[in-house]
């Protein structure tokens, strides 16, 4: 598991430092395909719980090499698998574009890439959701920006909640989000603008 760093964007930071020492616009369209295209760091949650996140930071100094850091996020990678006894994540792609550089990694599931970047990822019914402690915030509003009755939410929606505010990318259409959240089509929401401690997406029903 990474060290020193709550999430993975941190680390790549993180790598490029010890590298000096050493020394898409988003789209709606809400395919697992699309985030990693993002131009900015995004996650997509898929129907199966499977994860992608794309990092997107910036690696214009002239001391930083990618080469190196592919190995050390892949060292990284490799160590927490062979420690869960199973391959929980893969490091799809790592690439500098411009001045920056964009790592996407895939994930089993939500708890996999929340134990991985210590960062909260829940995703799972809304009847889990409460189980699990979690509680809808007293807003959530629609596309329109209108707030929602949300105690029309069925037990069997899908729900995610999230610590990060960074693009979300989904297989399904999304039917609620947080305050402050715009818009990027039905299955995608960029949530950098929320102001809640966590980010409560609500999935619509299949």
């Amino acid at each position: 598991m990474i060290k020193e760093s709550k999430d993975l964007r941190q680390y790549v930071r993180r790598s490029a430092a010890m590298l000096m020492l050493v020394a898409f616009v988003l789209s709606g369209c809400g395919k697992s395909s699309d985030v990693t295209k993002s131009e900015t760091t995004a996650i997509y949650v898929g129907k199966d719980g499977k994860v992608i996140n794309t990092i997107v930071e910036d690696f214009s100094a002239s001391y930083y090499n990618l080469d190196e850091m592919k190995a050390q996020i892949e060292e990284e990678v490799s160590e927490y698998n062979s420690t869960k006894g199973q391959d929980l994540i893969t490091l799809q792609d790592t690439v500098k574009e411009d001045k920056n550089v964009r790592v996407v990694m895939t994930y089993k599931d939500a708890a996999s890439y929340a134990d991985f970047n210590g960062m909260l990822l829940f995703y799972g019914s809304y009847s889990d959701m409460k189980a699990t402690g979690y509680s809808l915030p007293a807003t959530l509003v629609d596309s329109k920006g209108e707030k929602i009755d949300i105690s029309k939410i069925a037990d069997d929606q899908m729900v995610v909640v999230m610590e990060e505010k960074i693009g979300f990318f989904s297989s399904g259409k999304i039917a609620y989000a947080p305050a402050g959240t715009v818009w990027n089509g039905s299955k995608n929401v960029d949530l950098s603008a929320t102001q809640d401690d966590l980010c409560y997406i609500v999935l619509k029903a299949d």
